[in-house]
């Protein structure tokens, strides 16, 4: 995955990690945060597999929800 692909998919992340907050704190339906959740995950994973081909300084970026 290129620098520029990976920084995609860390926005991707971020913006999942967003919408998941955003509809908890509007008191969605659990079974829509579980689906929200899901997708935030996905992003995750595709995140962690480009991130491992990428150099180590963008490797370091901290993940959103994690303190």
């Amino acid at each position: 995955m290129s620098p520029a692909e990976l920084e995609h998919a860390h926005q991707c992340m971020q913006q999942r990690w967003y919408e998941l907050v955003q509809a908890e704190q509007q008191g969605a339906p659990v079974r829509d945060l579980e689906r929200l959740y899901e997708k935030y995950i996905r992003s995750v994973e595709v995140y962690n597999r480009g991130s491992k081909s990428c150099p180590v300084a963008h490797q370091e970026r901290r993940f959103p929800g994690v303190a």
